[in-house]
């Protein structure tokens, strides 16, 4: 039986700057820059200045910018028992920040090794410093690939009831498909509640004083 899936339809929201905080998932040169060696290709070269542009508006308004860092150790055992593909590995270029990208100004970065931000890594710890709060603070979820670490950043976020927003023009996957099927589960039943599917152009937001990290 074939199913076809189509994207959602993208919803304008207008977010408290002073509750807001932006997402960014893995732009790292082994998957964003054209050198790399498992380039997205066009789909995330057409993402990075709509993801810059948005953290441009984020920094204007007074919001919160985060970056997650996806690393692996040589000896994971992800390689050496699994025998996955050896990616990202900590210290190389690959696994640095794309040039468009990079943290500006003190802009945290959590530094992960699976495909989940909160699994041993200073996720939560980083949250409670910058008073991001469950049930109160706005999570604008940002990045590569769609389904796989920004799906598990969009989950993440959910099951610990924050207010979860994720622009279709900002996350980006090697096969469309996986795209269609990530923004078809968080529109299911068990998302829907407090995921909301957005655009980046229908993203406004309300003032906010600057706010130290």
């Amino acid at each position: 039986m074939l199913i076809e899936l189509d994207y959602p339809e993208p919803v304008a929201v207008d977010l408290e700057a002073a509750r807001t905080m932006l997402l960014i998932v893995d732009m790292e040169n082994e998957d964003a820059h054209p050198s790399g060696k498992r380039y997205t290709g066009e789909a995330v070269a057409e993402i990075i200045p709509k993801i810059a542009a948005l953290r441009r508006r984020v920094r204007e308004a007074g919001g919160l910018i985060v970056h997650t860092q996806s690393v692996r150790k040589p000896d994971a055992l992800e390689f050496t028992l699994f025998k996955n593909v050896v990616r990202k590995v900590e210290g190389t270029w690959g696994a640095e920040f794309v040039d468009d990208l990079k943290p500006e100004g003190g802009e945290p970065i959590v530094v992960k090794y699976t495909h989940d931000c909160f699994y041993r890594t200073e996720m939560e710890s980083l949250l409670e410093r910058l008073g991001v709060r469950a049930g109160e603070s706005r999570i604008i979820i940002t990045g590569i690939a769609a389904r796989g670490c920004v799906q598990c950043a969009v989950t993440g976020f959910s099951i610990r009831d924050y207010y979860v927003y994720v622009p279709l023009d900002c996350t980006a996957q090697r096969d469309e498909k996986d795209k269609l099927q990530a923004f078809s589960l968080f529109t299911s039943f068990g998302y829907r509640y407090n995921v909301t599917v957005t655009r980046s152009d229908l993203i406004r937001f309300s003032p906010a004083e600057t706010r130290e990290l």
